[in-house]
């Protein structure tokens, strides 16, 4: 060891300086630890517990915007069900309301039908009846003219063919 102590003088090392140097560094590197990097890693666990707690905080923001919209999502789905009910009602109504004012104008029409035929068949009857009273007339006026005359058969049966042509004429 001494020989090692020699060679270690010989380049200028000396065991007190440093001694007293190691000492120096264990002292600078304490006093670092307490000044330097207690706090820093102080720092570090409150920046470190910060970013969990944002963290924490922006996963419980993410599920309550989720639940959100999970029940947003309901709601929308709950009112395009109440709207296809509603437009289902309504072109259940609208046919219905639709097969109602057909069967109504049906009947209508059929009662105005009804109407026309009735209506032309009094007037039917009532020219019918003209006619007779008029024909009748004619073999009234006939028959006295024949009478009135005394005509010979041959005149009295040609005035009942001009009675009946007449009354042929006004049919």
């Amino acid at each position: 060891m001494a020989a090692i102590l020699e060679a270690l003088g010989a380049l200028g090392f000396n065991p007190s300086t440093f001694l007293i140097e190691a000492i120096n560094v264990v002292l600078v590197l304490a006093a670092l630890y307490f000044i330097l990097w207690k706090p820093l890693q102080k720092s570090f666990a409150d920046r470190e517990d910060q970013i969990k707690g944002d963290l924490e905080k922006a996963a419980s923001a993410r599920k309550e915007a989720e639940e959100i919209m999970a029940g947003y999502q309901q709601k929308i789905d709950e009112a395009n069900r109440e709207a296809q009910a509603i437009l289902e009602k309504a072109a259940v109504m609208a046919e219905a309301t639709r097969t109602e004012i057909v069967s109504r104008a049906q009947a209508e029409a059929a009662q105005i039908m009804e109407q026309a035929r009735a209506e032309i068949e009094k007037e039917k009857q009532e020219a019918l009846q003209d006619i007779r009273r008029q024909a009748s007339e004619l073999i009234v006026a006939a028959a006295s003219k024949a009478m009135a005359r005394s005509l010979t058969p041959s005149v009295q049966e040609h005035l009942v063919r001009e009675a009946l042509a007449e009354v042929e004429r006004i049919q």
